[in-house]
């Protein structure tokens, strides 16, 4: 009795011991399958850009026709893009030329946008103008840094990559010679004499910061300070292309 007792106890453990092992073996699904790494999560996000277009909103409506493209795009818009368009639009359904940084995804499955070529989901607001002011989409933002305005009285200003030029309402064109731009507290300072017979000094800041026109309600997010010969005068202004540190800081976000 003993015998066959030891027998049945050494068969008994071995079972187990083989049913133990068994099922410790089983894969772990959930720790061995990796998932995405941060870095490929990045990789599959589509990353933030600079889109100029045409922004037109009403009920159920909210669409941007980026320039250069036919196909518009369903908007996801931020409150200062709303704020802006509210103000500059006649009424609704009516075109806004803005400059946005926002993240262009797949159209939605259902809802008003699923119409749509695809989507742009918006962070900040860069400026906002009407469809009667400016250059819109025929602007070439490659061809200058930064140009600033204002009014009462009015004055114009381009820094672009040979030279500086203003334009007043007394003397239609003045040409300053290239200045590479200073770093300053929020912005960036230049300052350059005009390369006519008679030497004027300019100095043009801009600063980063929320700025309208007043009197035709563009939005920009750059403040202008204009000092030529002495005289001070201030407005907005709005970067190109070959702004110093162009990035997304430069942003009325929310």
């Amino acid at each position: 009795f003993t015998i066959v007792s030891n027998s049945r106890a050494a068969r008994l453990c071995i079972t187990m011991a083989a049913a133990f092992v068994a099922c410790t073996s089983e894969p772990d699904t959930d720790r061995d399958t990796p998932g995405l790494t941060e870095q490929q999560e990045a990789e599959t996000t589509p990353a933030e850009g600079v889109t100029r277009g045409w922004l037109v909103m009403g009920p159920e409506v909210r669409t941007l026709t980026p320039c250069g493209e036919q196909a518009e795009l369903w908007v996801i818009p931020v409150e200062s893009v709303q704020r802006a368009y509210d103000g500059l639009a006649p009424e609704a359904y009516a075109p806004v030329f803005v400059e946005v940084r926002g993240r262009r995804e797949s159209a939605p499955s259902a809802g008003f946008g699923a119409d749509y070529a695809g989507q742009l989901r918006l962070s900040a607001l860069l400026r906002a103008e009407s469809a009667t002011e400016g250059f819109g989409c025929r602007e070439d933002v490659d061809g200058f840094a930064f140009k600033a305005t204002g009014q009462e009285p009015f004055w114009h200003v381009r820094v672009l990559s040979d030279r500086i030029t203003l334009a007043t309402l007394e003397i239609p064109s003045t040409i300053f010679a290239v200045s590479s731009p200073i770093p300053m507290d929020g912005g960036w300072r230049f300052e350059s004499v005009s390369t006519g017979p008679e030497t004027v000094q300019l100095r043009l800041e801009v600063r980063r910061g929320p700025c309208s026109d007043t009197m035709i309600g563009s939005v920009y997010t750059w403040e202008a300070t204009l000092d030529v010969g002495g005289e001070v005068r201030r407005g907005c202004a709005w970067e190109g292309a070959l702004a110093p540190g162009r990035d997304g800081s430069n942003s009325i976000t929310g």
